[in-house]
């Protein structure tokens, strides 16, 4: 039992973009505009942290040549709020291109954002330019270990998200 609330608390501090290293040292820095994303890859593992926590002023500045309007903000806060952010798993990753795919349940549904999206370097940061969005489909079997990284079936962990 000591054991599992060591191990509850090092997950704790871990970064929410599932890179094993502590949140402190990998996306924090970043997201507190402490140090500039040193790469594509860093910039998206961010954005995903910033949709964790719920930050869409870091979503905005971070975008591209693009305005978003006050029904965008709102909704993308909407679902950045009411979504549960399991995983972030990267599936590819180049220069100036990442394919992920984060998961996450959203009213009481589990799905999977699978995209491919395209940055570039403006004024020496990396920004999100856009993005190409492949199919929300994802099936979890109850057996199968959770997607959060819990250790526990996900019938025990995230499917009582979905079922309650």
């Amino acid at each position: 039992m000591i054991a599992k609330l060591a191990e509850e608390r090092v997950n704790m501090d871990r970064c929410y973009c599932k890179s094993g290293l502590k949140f402190s040292e990998c996306c924090e820095p970043i997201l507190r505009v402490e140090q500039i994303a040193p790469s594509a890859l860093a910039l998206m593992r961010s954005r995903y942290c910033a949709y964790c926590l719920g930050d869409v002023n870091y979503l905005q500045a971070t975008t591209h040549d693009h305005t978003w309007t006050d029904e965008e903000l709102k909704f993308i806060q909407d679902w950045a709020d009411n979504s549960f952010w399991q995983h972030l798993e990267i599936v590819n990753s180049g220069y100036d291109t990442v394919e992920f795919k984060a998961y996450y349940i959203f009213e009481k549904k589990q799905h999977v954002h699978h995209e491919k999206s395209l940055f570039k370097i403006v004024n020496d940061m990396w920004k999100y330019v856009d993005g190409e969005v492949m199919e929300d489909k994802v099936t979890f079997l109850r057996n199968e270990p959770c997607i959060c990284g819990s250790g526990l079936k996900y019938k025990r962990c995230c499917f009582k998200k979905i079922e309650n």
